[in-house]
Parts: C-alpha cells; structure tokens; sequence
C-alpha cells in the first residue's frame, strides 16, 4: 500500500479533492468489476487466472515505477495508476460484496432524520441497538465485593452507618436548599456521634495524641518571613487606623469651632436686633427723652 505523505495531502487539499467521494467511487467500480468477474468466471475459468498472474507482474512494475515518481504527484492520481487484483472465486467475490454494501450504510442519528422528507423517510430502516442487563453476573460481582455490616462483625471493619430516618421525610421541598443542606448536615453530625461512640466501645483509637506535633512542611526561616509581614501588615493598619482617628477628630473640632462661632455670630445678631426694638420704642413713647440723651445711649451701647 502506497503510504500518502504530507506533501501529498496538502497537494490533494489545494486541488479541492475529497478522499471519501473517491473512496467511495472505487468501492463501486470494484463491486461491478467483482460482478462481472462472477459471471466471467463460471465460463473462463483457466483465463482469468492467466490474467491474475499477468495482472500480479504488472502491479510490481508500477509499484517499483511509482516509488520513483516526482513527489509532486498527488495520492489520488497514484492510487488510479495501482491496478487492483481480482479474485477469481465466487463466493469471495459475494463475501467481499456484502462487506462493501455493510460499510456503505452509516448511523444516521435521529435528529438528522426530522429534516428528511417523507419519502426519503421510508427506505430508512431504524433499528436499536441492544443493551445487556446479566443481572445474575451483576449480582454475584457485587456479592464478592460486599462487606458485611451486621452486628456479626465489628464497626471498625467497615465503618458504615445508615440514617434512622429517611432523606425523603426530612426535605419536604427538594428545591429548598436551604433546608436540603441543612438535613444532610444533620444526617452526617448523627453519623459522626454514633460512630465516634461505637470506636470508644470497641477501643479503636482515632484521636489525635495531645503530644503530636505534625512535622512543618515550611523552614522556619520562611516562617518567620511570613510572621515578619503579618506583623508589618498589622501595624500598618493600625497607624493607618489611628490617623483616621486623628482626622476624625480635627474634623470635629472644626466642626465644634465653627459651630460655637455661629453660636456667638446668631447671638449677637439678637442682642443687637434687641437694642434697635428698644431704641425705637423709646423713640415712639417717649417725648420727654432729648436727642442728647438717645446719642448718649447709643454711644455707650457700642
């Protein structure tokens, strides 16, 4: 078999050529050529194998003649200058037919099939692929493989605790996530205390001992880096803090000071507008009081 390279195929590509429409373009001549040697077999028997042997030589010769050909040919116009062997029995010749016509039908999915039309349709043939259930292999595969987890044997062998009540009658509502997450919760904390207790009955360690120290995956140099940052960062953020305070507080005592300062001001917008009423009341009612006495008055005021 000629081996295509990539020269080949990025030739055969530029020149728009579809292997699979060739392919498929000798599969059909090779089935009419394996028909008409059926039918030419049955009458010439001894001819058509002194053709075999000639048609043997000849593909030698081309195939030495293609090795020394330009690579410049693309894959195609070599594979049309291979002269294919013919066999001469009948019923290989039937055989090879009948694997040609199985290749030929491909897996249509059914979501092609709504685009078709009606008539197109009805030579299609559906056919299901079959699914085995050995329910009896199944079976003894889990047999062999299950652990017994009756009171025969001891909690420490398989640590499996089924809930007392159901999942299903704790979740009335499936979409509550909320209450979903909230039930398994429970489900694993019950789980944890039962077998936290069947442990201690049966001795089984499975605490910690209070002299264990895990072995640091960091060199303490490397740890005291990051013991070094995490102090600088903290202090940072408490100077950080303390001038926010400060600014704060300037913030409020601008705020005190302007505020006394418009205390003062209104103040003394009312002593002064006091001092007007008073001044042109006495103006009015009294007629005894001379103009020296009201400049006076005013003098002292200011």
């Amino acid at each position: 078999m000629v081996t295509r390279s990539k020269l080949r195929l990025a030739l055969a590509a530029e020149r728009g050529i579809d292997f699979t429409k060739l392919k498929q373009q000798k599969k059909n001549k090779e089935a009419a050529k394996r028909k008409a040697l059926q039918a030419s077999s049955i009458q010439r028997p001894s001819e058509t194998a002194v053709d075999v042997e000639t048609d043997g030589d000849q593909e030698n010769m081309n195939l030495d003649a293609i090795y020394e050909s330009d690579t410049s040919e693309s894959s195609i116009e070599l594979e049309k200058r291979l002269p294919r062997k013919q066999t001469t029995s009948p019923h290989n010749g039937v055989a090879d037919q009948r694997q040609d016509e199985g290749d030929e039908e491909e897996e249509i999915p059914v979501s092609d099939l709504e685009d078709l039309e009606e008539e197109e349709r009805e030579d299609i043939v559906p056919h299901t692929r079959l699914t085995i259930n050995n329910t009896s292999a199944l079976l003894a595969a889990l047999e062999r493989i299950s652990i017994p987890t009756d009171k025969s044997v001891p909690f420490a062998s398989h640590q499996s605790i089924v809930s007392s009540a159901e999942t299903s009658e704790s979740i009335p509502d499936v979409s509550d996530d909320l209450q979903r997450e909230l039930a398994f919760y429970s489900q694993c904390l019950e789980a944890v205390r039962l077998g936290r207790s069947r442990l201690i009955s049966e001795g089984v360690p499975f605490s910690r001992p209070k002299d264990y120290f895990a072995e640091m995956v960091k060199e303490d140099a490397h740890m005291e880096k990051i013991k070094a940052k995490l102090v600088e960062e903290a202090s940072a953020k408490k100077a950080a803090a303390e001038a926010r305070k400060l600014r704060d507080l300037k913030k409020f005592g601008k705020q005190v000071q302007v505020s006394k300062l418009q205390e003062r001001q209104k103040a003394k917008r009312e002593v002064l507008e006091k001092i007007k009423t008073l001044k042109r009341k006495r103006q009015e009612h009294s007629s005894d009081v001379g103009t020296n006495e009201a400049d006076i008055f005013d003098e002292l005021v200011l």
